[in-house]
């Protein structure tokens, strides 16, 4: 939040706005602020917070990159944080950037994967690398934008892994989705072997930003 610049800002965007905190935060700053997420149990929680911390001026509604945007409002400036990994994603930010008067701001990991390499080694997986930031920002000059980049620096786990069950559970979490039980008894071999030692405390997010009037 302290890297967007709030200067005439009336209304603002929030896109894949998952449980609101960023909608929330921006309440005071912004007089009207839509918030839109594809999930019905992330946008609950979203109402939830608003109520909780006494944002009024929040109004949250489902939508997904790929459903008609038509009722979409334009606003000042447009939140994409962390909700880029699309199959389209020249067509996700041709949708972010119409609705965009000012300024589109984005979050983006540095960097292909959630999980550690040699993780993914040791329960015998092999995962296809995300496009990295970098090709979010060749999109963005090939569609005429100049965009700035900055980085932020946020910790990616909560403390160190405890045991092999903590182990599979943010392996788990980094994938997206469910593990067999032979990659789980793999992790679990891997971290009692004492040979799981963790690389990341940090990871890096790009924090990108696209002023609609800086054209190349």
């Amino acid at each position: 939040m302290d890297k967007v610049d709030f200067t005439g800002v009336s209304t603002l965007l929030d896109f894949a706005c998952g449980a609101g905190a960023l909608s929330v935060l921006a309440a005071k700053k912004a007089d009207q602020i839509y918030g839109y997420d594809f999930s019905p149990k992330m946008l609950e929680f979203a109402r939830e917070n608003a109520q909780i911390y006494g944002a009024k001026n929040v109004k949250f509604a489902q939508k997904a990159f790929e459903d008609d945007w038509t009722d979409v409002p334009e606003c000042d400036i447009v939140f994409a944080s962390r909700c880029l990994e699309v199959d389209d994603l020249k067509a996700a930010l041709s949708k972010l950037l119409a609705k965009t008067k000012k300024r589109l701001y984005i979050t983006f990991k540095v960097g292909g994967s959630f999980v550690d390499g040699e993780i993914l080694d040791a329960m015998g997986r092999k995962v296809e690398q995300k496009p990295d930031f970098v090709y979010l920002l060749n999109i963005l000059f090939q569609m005429g934008y100049l965009p700035s980049l900055s980085y932020i620096k946020a910790r990616c786990h909560a403390g160190a892994t405890a045991s092999a069950d903590e182990l599979v559970q943010k392996t788990r979490w980094g994938l997206g989705g469910e593990l067999s039980e032979a990659e789980e008894a793999k992790l679990a071999e891997y971290f009692n072997s004492g040979k799981y030692e963790p690389k990341l405390d940090f990871m890096h997010w790009a924090f990108v930003r696209v002023d609609k009037a800086n054209r190349s």
